[in-house]
C-alpha cells in the first residue's frame, strides 16, 4: 500500500509534568499523540481542566510557569522542534505557526500600542523595513474587520474583549503561518462576535490550506469548523474521530456524556455527566472516567485502557465494541 503524505503537524509521545513549590512532580499527561494535516482542522474539546491548553501548547513548548514538558517529539513540516536551536525554534514557531493565545486582553502589553506589538514577529524574524511591516499589520488588522488605523494606535484597555480577540488573530496570521493552534479563541465572547471570530478563522484556514488545532468546550464549535476531533478527558485522548462520525456514534461513554448535556442535541432528556472531573495532579489509577461511568467495570479501575480502533474512532475504552452509545443522531 502506498503511504499518503506526511502531515504538515505532528505530535508523538508528549508529557508534561506538573512542578510545584513543595518539590512535588505530578504526570498530568502520559503518551499523547496527534497529528494535522494541510489544511485540517482538529479540535480538542473536553471539559475544563482536562488538560486540552497543556496539550496544544506542551507541542510547540509554551508551557505555563510549573508544566514543563519531559518527552514527546513536535514535527512541523519535516522538522523536530526539539532538536532546533533556541533561534531556529523561535523563527519557525514564530513564522510557521501562528499562536491565539485564550487571554486576549492578558496577552497585551499594557503599555505598548497594539500595532506595533503586532509587527514584532516580523521586525525579529524578517528584513523588512518599519515600512513594510507597518504596511502589513495594517492589512492584517483589516482582514480582521477592524479599523486599520484606529486600532494600530490603540491600547488593549481602549478595546473590546472581542476586538483584542480580533487584533490576536491578526497578529497571529500576520506572517502567513502555516500552521495555527487557537487555544479557546472563543472563550468570553458573546454569540455574535464569537460567531464572526470562528468564521474568520475558519476562512483563513480554507484560504491559506493552513493547518488548525482547535482548543474548545463549545461542542457546537466545533460542529462548525472541526474536520477530526480529539476528546480529551483527565490528560488522556480518550476518543479521536471524523467529526461526523464521533456525533452519530460515539464509542466512549465520556463523549456520549458531552453531547447529552447539550441542550437540543441529545436524544429525549438531557443526560448530564454526574460527578465533577478530577484534577490534573490527582488522577485515579484506571481508566480516569471510570469514577463517573455508568458503564464502568472493575477492570476499568485497575488498568489504563490502551487506545485501539473501533469503527471510525480511535478509543481507550474496554467497552467500547459492546456499548450502544446514542450519540446526536442525523
Amino acid at each position: 500500500m502506498k503511504a499518503g503524505p506526511a502531515p504538515l503537524f505532528e505530535v508523538a509521545g508528549l508529557e508534561v509534568e506538573l512542578r510545584f513549590r513543595d518539590g512535588r512532580r505530578v504526570k498530568a499527561l502520559d503518551g499523547i499523540s496527534f497529528q494535522v494535516g494541510e489544511g485540517e482542522s482538529l479540535a480538542l474539546v473536553g471539559e475544563s481542566g482536562s488538560g486540552k491548553s497543556l496539550i496544544a501548547m506542551g507541542g510547540v513548548d509554551l508551557l505555563p510557569a510549573g508544566a514543563v514538558a519531559v518527552a514527546g517529539r513536535t514535527t512541523f513540516e519535516g522538522k523536530v522542534l526539539q532538536d532546533l536551536e533556541d533561534g531556529d525554534w523561535r523563527r519557525l514557531v514564530g513564522l510557521g505557526i501562528g499562536v491565539l493565545f485564550q487571554d486576549a486582553v492578558g496577552a497585551w502589553d499594557p503599555m505598548e500600542m497594539i500595532g506595533p506589538q503586532s509587527g514584532e514577529v516580523l521586525e525579529a524574524h524578517e528584513s523588512l523595513s518599519a515600512e513594510e511591516v507597518r504596511r502589513r499589520v495594517l492589512e492584517a488588522l483589516g482582514q480582521v474587520r477592524l479599523a486599520r488605523r484606529l486600532k494600530y494606535l490603540s491600547f488593549v484597555h481602549e478595546m473590546s474583549r472581542g476586538q483584542a480577540q480580533r487584533a490576536m488573530l491578526a497578529a497571529s496570521l500576520l506572517s502567513l503561518p502555516r500552521m495555527l493552534i487557537a487555544d479557546e479563541p472563543l472563550s468570553g465572547l458573546d454569540v455574535t462576535v464569537a460567531r464572526s471570530v470562528l468564521t474568520l478563522i475558519d476562512d483563513m484556514r480554507r484560504q491559506r490550506g493552513m493547518g488548525l488545532l482547535l482548543v474548545t468546550h463549545d461542542l457546537g464549535v466545533v460542529a462548525a469548523v472541526a474536520d477530526r476531533v480529539a476528546v480529551v478527558y483527565g490528560g488522556v485522548v480518550v476518543e479521536e474521530a471524523p467529526a461526523v462520525a464521533l456525533y452519530r456514534s460515539p464509542r466512549h461513554p465520556y463523549t456520549d456524556g458531552l453531547l447529552g448535556s447539550v441542550p437540543g442535541w441529545a436524544r429525549g432528556r438531557l443526560r448530564p455527566i454526574p460527578g465533577d472531573p478530577p484534577e490534573l495532579w490527582e488522577l485515579p489509577s484506571g481508566c480516569p472516567f471510570a469514577p463517573r461511568c455508568p458503564y464502568a467495570l472493575a477492570a476499568c479501575r485497575e488498568g489504563r485502557p490502551r487506545p485501539r480502533q473501533v469503527g471510525e474512532s480511535r478509543v481507550a475504552c474496554l467497552r467500547a465494541e459492546e456499548l450502544a452509545l446514542p450519540g446526536i443522531g442525523a
